[in-house]
């Protein structure tokens, strides 16, 4: 004969084991969901940069074709793909009236990422020779 309330404590050992193997799997999804999160956030600001660096690689290609390009200031769009970037080039002229100075502004977006890139280049006047200057990484706000 089995003496009573032998298996009594079997169900409750059962339940909690049961409880922290549910426990464990969840918080191995949650870890799993945040980890794919953050690098689908990387992969759209390097997207955002490559497609802002598109838009000034554009306007010097338009710069280098046309060294009048953008007497005053200039502001167009483009798409790459599902990306978009907004450029704005200006130009002002050096006090020796030899060289253009150009700045370049572009603005890359990749689903809710932004990137913003300013770039400067000289032209000579003459000759047309294109030279960049500076190409910088601007914080957004």
């Amino acid at each position: 004969m089995t003496s009573p309330g032998k298996g009594q404590i079997a169900l409750p050992f059962v339940l909690l084991i049961s409880g922290i193997i549910i426990e464990i799997v969840i918080a191995g999804a949650f870890v799993a969901y945040f980890a794919s999160g953050s690098g689908y956030s990387a992969r759209l600001q390097a997207r955002a940069w490559a497609v802002a660096m598109s838009g000034v690689n554009d306007a010097l290609m338009k710069i280098a074709r046309n060294k009048e390009f953008a007497p005053t200031e200039v502001q167009y769009e483009f798409t790459l793909d599902a990306d978009g970037a907004a450029v704005t080039a200006s130009r002002t002229t050096d006090i020796t009236g030899q060289y253009y100075l150009y700045t370049i502004t572009s603005l890359g977006s990749a689903g809710s990422r932004q990137k913003k890139l300013t770039a400067t280049a000289v032209v000579h006047q003459i000759t047309g020779a294109l030279q960049l200057q500076s190409l910088v990484d601007v914080p957004l706000q």
